[in-house]
């Protein structure tokens, strides 16, 4: 069962990209090395080329409101046609906490490895992610979680689903969730979004609308 991990993230395979972190982990349960290759930091046809070798293909991606990034689909579009005994799966991170905004890209890749004939791996959904990039020493607990969840794909050959539906928690958030997080929005931006908009000279500039000048 020859399995090829494919980051969807524009950052490529850096510390900086939460889809890398991700697929690093997978693979760490893996007994067998497993290649992770990037969509955005290699020649597009080259890469097309050498992953149709795979049986198993699995796609760790970004989720920005509702969508995976543009070269990612771009790059999925220009799949060929799956032989017999080829898979597909997909693993998407968003900053998000609740599953539920991943829910119309998910259903997508569904449909679009059956429509290509590969059979279906399944779609794992994390949320609150978006820490991972900054901060990656506190997710220790789910690096772990993902490399125990590699260990069962090779051993199964499929996604397990009590691990599917564990990442997925929660589906949606409470009213008093949603209230909190209001709350305490104004915190987070000050010690979160501020200081990096800062640290690349962007802050000065956050509330500019460019596209009202054309």
């Amino acid at each position: 069962m020859k399995t090829i991990l494919l980051n969807g993230s524009p950052k490529g395979n850096t510390q900086s990209s939460g889809s890398y972190f991700l697929a690093k982990a997978f693979a760490s349960g893996m007994k067998e090395p497993c290649e992770i290759r990037s969509v955005y930091k290699e020649d597009r046809w080259e890469l097309l080329q050498y992953v149709s070798q795979f049986e198993r293909i699995i796609f760790f991606t970004p989720n920005y409101i509702h969508s995976i990034p543009a070269r990612t689909l771009d790059f999925l579009y220009a799949l060929p046609k799956g032989s017999e005994g080829q898979s597909l799966g997909f693993i998407i991170q968003s900053g998000y906490p609740e599953s539920a905004e991943s829910e119309i890209a998910g259903r997508f890749f569904k449909r679009f490895a059956s429509r290509l004939q590969y059979e279906y791996l399944g779609t794992v959904v994390k949320g609150e992610c978006a820490g991972l990039a900054i901060m990656p020493e506190k997710f220790g607990k789910l690096e772990k979680k993902f490399a125990e969840f590699g260990a069962l794909y090779e051993e199964r050959g499929f996604f397990d689903e009590t691990y599917v539906r564990d990442f997925a928690k929660p589906y949606t958030i409470s009213k008093p969730m949603a209230l909190l997080l209001n709350m305490t929005n104004p915190i987070g931006n000050i010690l979160g979004w501020h200081k990096i908009m800062k640290a690349n000279g962007a802050y000065d500039n956050r509330r500019d609308r460019p596209y009202l000048r054309l």
